[in-house]
């Protein structure tokens, strides 16, 4: 029974209290060791129940213990011959950390682990909190530390910053995280139950980084390698799911080239490098001209190999590949060695042809059609396909043409609301989802023989799609208008789209913009990417102008129509670059430092976020260790349950979200959770969620509410009380 008992002991209150002498005995200078040793005169390490609490009891005004908190510290050490072990007491308060540091004393955190992390007990959360942090680790290429050390400058916290501090600065940062994944983070770094750990949360980041890049397991964009055995495959690309109970017939060849081998050839070799090259904008002189020291334009074999592995494509090539490259290749004086400048000009075709400016009437396509057209990898090669599948195909175009000729249907616009990105491609299950939105119904068979037509490993491509099924003019978006709709449709086009502005009034107009953006702390491109629902980078003048005066950025008519005309639109000329305005306007946000013998190009914020909080409102140990208690309790009625934020809003009336500590405790009594917390509880959490306005200090409730329903999601509640 009495094992049974110390089991179900609440292991959190004992180590509070164990704390609250550590930090006692570490600010005073106690020694209870010394008086429990006076006791124990063969040094068993044991001495009686009474001894041990009367001797504990001489501090307990000093500490702030309470008689439940010294019964259960001494029902935890006791054993079962009725002696406590008082040296296993002594062992956790009483030994000094080895480094002490006196910023920590000031603030009243002293005996804080730095390190404080909660434990996730469920193995599926585990994982995805892996995920998350690794697809944060990708997106992380500004510092952290000083937008959260910003915060410490007024709230004099160490290593801990408010939820909704945190959730700005990943908001700030542009780090996509669902809600879910936002109340997983906060579940395993959440601390004192309102604050973040953030130490904690960088160094994971930073080891993450530092495992990947060790292994070299990133590329040079910051993206896993895919040969990576552990590829974590849910982070960019979902993997598409079987549709009506079938499986996709089309499989991803793992070459290069999407052919299969016995149908290449050295010209397919060319151009599937040639692919490679384009996609990733790679220089091979680059690679290969560091082997060529005497300049001969000729390098041996391995050095061939070697450059073709640091350009990163001979993993994509057979040893059979590699032979058809060095015959093609082969110097023919020595044929030792391979002929790289040839090797380089055929490759660099894709970008340009050399010598250009000896025929300067000769026009360049740049990527050429052959690349340009080249099927993307999961195409299956339909040239090569079974009959069978090839006839299901045929079936169901025809009886989707027939379908759209006979009702009218217009498929495009339900493809494009899938397709968020404006890549062309669409999920397989949204295609056939598509499909029976509008009647077409389809056999499995043929299903499945569109999929292997159309699909690669972007999705279903549905643009290619709509040229054999729907090869109507309206099926296919045209980029540039035409002049008759360009006058109806685009009145506000300005007469001086071909006037040449100056150098100089142009950075002046920028540095106006800049400046109003600066002083207001405001993010332009928030007001216009609403524009733009399909995210193709330009957006109508009109609301362009708009977003502008949404944002507060205040420009006269002639101002707004030259900024319009220096971005606007190549392909549509009643539209405007937004993205490219935004562009030119980062640098108030960003500096890139570089340096000439470093590699490595340093990205430090120029603008950081403002800190809210003001100095009246710092928690010690103590009133931390109350609010903490409190929140808990709270947590148990939730917006959802007490519908608090009702009462909190009939008080608001300036809908500043901010009330009065009599209008707090009043909402309080209202909703009858007045008599859950005490008084001492309620100054620590009015003062927590503080906001100095004024000449006094008002509660945000906003963030309250918003605290207490994070702790009831997470599980974060104190049950018994």
């Amino acid at each position: 029974m009495e094992d049974d008992e110390r089991l179900n002991l609440n292991l959190n209150e004992i180590w509070r209290a164990c704390r609250k002498i550590q930090a006692t005995i570490f600010r005073y200078g106690f020694d209870i060791c010394a008086d429990f040793v006076e006791h124990d005169p063969n040094c068993t390490g044991l001495i009686s129940n009474s001894l041990f609490t009367s001797i504990l009891g001489k501090y307990k005004n000093v500490v702030g213990l309470s008689e439940f908190e010294l019964r259960e510290v001494t029902d935890y050490f006791r054993l079962r011959d009725g002696r406590v072990a008082y040296k296993q007491f002594c062992k956790v308060v009483c030994q000094e950390p080895a480094s002490t540091n006196k910023k920590d004393l000031a603030t009243g955190l002293e005996w804080n682990d730095p390190m404080h992390i909660n434990v996730i007990p469920r193995p599926e959360d585990r994982r995805r909190l892996c995920l998350i942090l690794i697809k944060i680790a990708q997106f992380c290429n500004l510092p952290l530390f000083p937008y959260f050390q910003d915060y410490e400058i007024v709230s004099q916290n160490v290593g801990v910053v408010t939820v909704a501090h945190f959730s700005r600065v990943l908001h700030f940062m542009k780090i996509p995280i669902s809600d879910d994944d936002f109340l997983l983070l906060l579940k395993r770094y959440i601390k004192d139950s309102y604050t973040v750990n953030y130490v904690a949360f960088i160094r994971h980041i930073q080891n993450i980084m530092d495992y990947l890049k060790q292994n070299n397991l990133l590329d040079n964009a910051m993206q896993i390698i895919k040969d990576f055995p552990g590829r974590l495959v849910d982070l960019e690309l979902s993997e598409l799911p079987a549709i009506n109970g079938t499986k996709m017939a089309f499989k991803v060849f793992p070459d290069l080239c999407n052919h299969p081998k016995e149908y290449k050839d050295v010209c397919d070799l060319i151009f599937c490098i040639q692919n490679f090259v384009h996609k990733r904008r790679v220089r091979v002189k680059e690679f290969l001209e560091c082997f060529d020291h005497l300049r001969t334009g000729t390098v041996t074999k391995n050095q061939f190999e070697r450059a073709l592995d640091n350009v990163g494509v001979r993993k994509y090539l057979s040893q059979r590949d590699m032979n058809m490259l060095f015959t093609r290749y082969l110097d023919p004086v020595d044929t030792n060695r391979i002929m790289w400048r040839l090797f380089e000009d055929e490759i660099d075709k894709v970008f340009t042809i050399k010598h250009l400016e000896k025929t300067p009437l000769l026009e360049v396509q740049s990527p050429p059609d052959y690349i340009k057209h080249m099927p993307r990898e999961g195409t299956l090669d339909w040239d090569h396909a079974e009959e069978v599948m090839r006839n299901y195909c045929e079936e169901a175009l025809q009886r989707i043409q027939m379908r759209i000729r006979n009702r009218r249907l217009h498929l495009h616009p339900f493809f494009r609301n899938y397709d968020k990105l404006n890549s062309g491609h669409v999920g397989c299950n949204q295609a056939n989802q598509v499909f029976l939105t509008n009647g077409i119904l389809l056999s499995n068979n043929e299903l499945n023989a569109l999929l292997a037509r159309y699909g690669n490993e972007l999705g279903f491509n549905y643009t290619k799609f709509l040229e054999h099924a729907d090869p109507a003019e309206y099926a296919v978006p045209k980029l540039k208008p035409q002049p008759e709709a360009l006058k109806t449709e685009c009145p506000a086009v300005s007469k001086s789209v071909g006037d040449n502005y100056s150098e100089e009034y142009i950075i002046k107009l920028l540095s106006n913009i800049k400046r109003q953006a600066i002083t207001r702390s405001i993010n332009i491109i928030d007001f216009l990417q609403d524009y733009d629902r399909h995210r193709e980078g330009d957006i109508l003048e009109i609301d362009f102008k708009r977003g502008l005066d949404n944002a507060l950025i205040s420009l006269s008519a002639d101002e707004s129509n030259a900024i319009s005309n220096i971005f606007r639109s190549p392909k549509r000329a009643c539209c405007v670059l937004y993205r490219d305005f935004c562009r030119a306007l980062d640098e108030i946000f960003i500096e890139i430092e570089t340096s000439m013998g470093d590699k490595e190009v340093t990205a430090v914020p120029l603008i950081h976020l403002a800190n809210l909080d003001c100095f009246d409102c710092f928690l010690n140990f103590e009133e931390r260790t109350l609010c903490s208690q409190a929140l808990m309790k709270l947590a148990r009625k939730p917006d959802e349950i007490s519908n608090l934020k009702q009462v909190f809003q009939d008080f608001d009336r300036e809908n500043c979200g901010t009330i009065t500590r009599n209008q707090l405790l009043r909402a309080l009594t209202v909703r009858e959770m007045h008599n859950i917390v005490s008084s001492r509880e309620l100054d620590a959490v009015y003062k927590c969620f503080g906001l100095q306005r004024g000449l006094r200090l008002e509660f945000k409730y906003r963030e309250f509410l918003n605290m207490l329903d994070i702790l009831f999601q997470t599980g974060q509640v104190k049950r018994n009380y």
